[in-house]
């Protein structure tokens, strides 16, 4: 994977640098390998424009700002990772947290409306695991009602539904680079969006004033960004060089992945979700399903090791966020939990989990 093209990039770009510093300039206005990274990902999403982040947390905290979403309510999930939440919290948004679909543990479209008030101003949805939300249905309902759509896509830059990348439906996708994704870039994250106004307000709170300057001017530009959230121009090289590669490589995961999913199922195993048709349909960041009544785990293993599968299971309980102590502690007033969400709290207390974890095989 670390191929010679990509060191010798690295090495270029690192050399250019300190023999001439005025080069280290390019990174901060937005050109060089940020500016191919972000063409990439436009075109592997069918989106007009594209950003660039340090991270994905940021990258929602500048979402926070450029949509100007404080103050009011985000309908969301309760099962995503708190740096999902944390930036509408830190300004000042309730989160409200309606139910969710019992095989994905993603949020349930069909019952949107049961959390809707007229404080409402987003839905924030997230590919639990990998596995896309119904991103459609989700835009639509938000169309409908008038309200702004994020789809948090973390985990699941590589997966398609209904032939369409995850998350593409909505208002702006976030993806994630970090360690573990399927994308990995040391660090990184990006926002991918078909709306121009919101895209100039990514760039006016969040990236440098040299990469301002080629969009509003070079006198009109914001030297008072809020947001220092522009990407590490070495993480930019890294996911450019290998953009393809780690395209080939999610494909021949996922194959590895649905192969193995698909036999548990059909030994009736582990529950799968109904979704989960072609081996694209998930990037399969972390493989939790629900175990059926009466199956216990020793009975996966058994199989997993008797075919030669290259997992491993172990229990899991995913955590429901509104549930959580720390959460409620921190939290008591900024969240609410719908009503079927509320209904739904048997299911969590008596479902089981487990997560297949991928072994090396030795030779």
């Amino acid at each position: 994977m670390i191929s010679k093209s990509l060191i010798d990039t690295l090495s270029h770009y690192m050399e250019g640098c300190l023999s001439q510093p005025s080069n280290q300039r390019e990174h901060l206005a937005g050109a060089g390998a940020t500016y191919q990274l972000e063409q990439k990902l436009c075109c592997y999403y069918s989106k007009k424009y594209a950003v660039t982040f340090c991270n994905a947390t940021t990258a929602l905290l500048a979402l926070a700002a450029a949509m100007e979403i404080k103050n009011g309510e985000v309908l969301t999930t309760p099962f995503t990772w708190g740096g999902s939440v944390s930036p509408f919290l830190f300004c000042g948004s309730k989160m409200v947290y309606g139910a969710i679909e019992n095989d994905t543990l993603n949020l349930d479209p069909k019952q949107l409306l049961a959390a809707l008030s007229s404080k409402s101003k987003v839905v924030l949805s997230t590919d639990f695991n990998g596995i896309p939300v119904n991103s459609k249905a989700i835009k639509d309902f938000c169309v409908e009602h008038g309200l702004l759509y994020i789809s948090d896509s973390a985990q699941s830059l590589g997966a398609f539904r209904d032939g369409k990348a995850a998350g593409c439906f909505a208002d702006a996708t976030v993806l994630s680079f970090s360690p573990g994704k399927s994308f990995f870039g040391g660090e990184g994250g990006a926002v991918l969006t078909d709306d121009s106004n919101l895209y100039e307000k990514l760039i006016w709170v969040s990236q440098h004033p040299a990469r301002q300057k080629k969009h509003f001017g070079l006198s009109d530009y914001n030297e008072y960004s809020p947001i220092n959230g522009r990407i590490n121009p070495l993480a930019a090289i890294v996911l450019n060089e290998l953009f393809e590669d780690y395209q080939n490589k999610i494909t021949a995961y996922q194959a590895k992945c649905f192969d193995a999913v698909t036999q548990l199922n059909k030994q009736g195993l582990i529950a799968v979700p109904q979704q989960l048709i072609e081996p694209n349909n998930s990037t399969y960041f972390n493989l939790q399903f629900r175990i059926p009544e009466k199956v216990k785990i020793n009975e996966i293993d058994f199989y997993l090791k008797n075919n030669a599968l290259p997992f491993v299971a172990e229990t899991v309980k995913p955590n429901c966020i509104p549930f959580d102590k720390t959460f409620r502690k921190q939290f008591a007033k900024k969240f609410a939990v719908s009503d079927g969400l509320n209904e739904q709290k048997a299911f969590f207390k008596k479902s089981e989990w487990i997560k297949l974890i991928q072994i090396i095989l030795l030779c």
